[in-house]
């Protein structure tokens, strides 16, 4: 998603509100046009400040207008907790578009805590006499309805699906130990969604998609690779947690591979693995590990 951050930059703007209860959705009613068009428009009506939060242009760009807490001039008698979106085009929006609003839409709903009946059309609020948003709203809810809880999570997303999402990293063992859950997807995050598609032989982009959701939901993961005393790292730590649940107490959980984690590891091999007794964390151990936990 490519986002241009206006803000502070467009007209007016100084009105604030405190909460949002409503995502608008409103078209241009016009085949192109972005921000600088539109304010020559909105200047016209004299108004302070312009129509939109947020703008998504013909090839899915985002323009973003103003801060959520402004109070922008959407609807007449509807802005002061209403949150602007229009998408350019007359009635007819491309595939882009609409992923990029689902996406949006998605996002702004976690952090105003909002349900999709809460998303509505231009025309819904003001109660007729216009054709915008130029779509039916039904079927955009009905949309919004089955992609909600899959859409993509990737670095700069915020909210609920994000704090869920760290929480069960964190339960699993992957290191979010800077940040914790705070619901924002930033780097530690990301990277530890890396360490988990590692883990769990897919690709490794750091994006939340329907194969990392499939590991999350339904399978455990442990490290790939050979880990020894003297080993360090978050790997480790997740090998501890598992050794500590499967009863192998392995010490501290520090992601230190030290004498009682080879020791933890001794006491599963003799029982799991009585060919392969060497302290040694290796394939033939971690396949063990996965069966026990099942």
């Amino acid at each position: 998603m490519k986002i241009r951050d206006l803000r502070g930059q467009t007209m007016g703007g100084n009105t604030k509100r405190e909460a949002v209860n409503h995502i608008v959705r409103h078209h241009s009613a016009t085949t192109s046009g972005n921000v600088n068009t539109f304010e020559r428009y909105w200047r016209s009506k004299g108004w302070e400040t312009g129509g939109y939060h947020e703008i998504i242009l013909r090839d899915g760009t985002v323009q973003r207008c103003y801060d959520w807490n402004v109070i922008a001039n959407g609807v007449k008698g509807h802005n002061s907790d209403s949150y602007h979106i229009c998408l350019v085009g007359r009635g007819s929006f491309n595939d882009e578009q609409e992923r990029i609003f689902a996406e949006r839409v998605n996002t702004l709903m976690d952090q105003f805590e909002l349900e999709v009946s809460d998303i509505v059309g231009h025309r819904e609020l003001a109660g007729g006499g216009t054709q915008c948003p130029g779509i039916d709203m039904d079927a955009v809810r009905s949309s919004l309805s089955n992609e909600k809880g899959t859409r993509l999570l990737r670095l700069g997303d915020e909210g609920d699906e994000v704090k869920q999402l760290q929480e069960t990293l964190i339960n699993r063992g992957y290191d979010l130990s800077q940040y914790g859950a705070d619901g924002i997807f930033g780097r530690e995050t990301e990277e530890a969604v890396k360490s988990l598609q590692r883990d769990g032989n897919i690709t490794v982009d750091g994006i939340v998609g329907p194969d990392t959701r499939g590991i999350l939901n339904s399978k455990r993961t442990l490290p790939n690779g050979i880990y020894q005393r003297g080993s360090q790292g978050s790997e480790v730590n997740r090998i501890q947690s598992t050794l500590d649940e499967l009863g192998f107490s392995p010490g501290p959980i520090d992601g230190i591979y030290g004498p009682k984690t080879e020791e933890a590891i001794i006491q599963f091999q003799n029982e799991f693995v009585p060919n392969e007794v060497d302290g040694i964390y290796g394939p033939n151990t971690r396949a063990a590990m996965l069966s026990a936990l099942t």
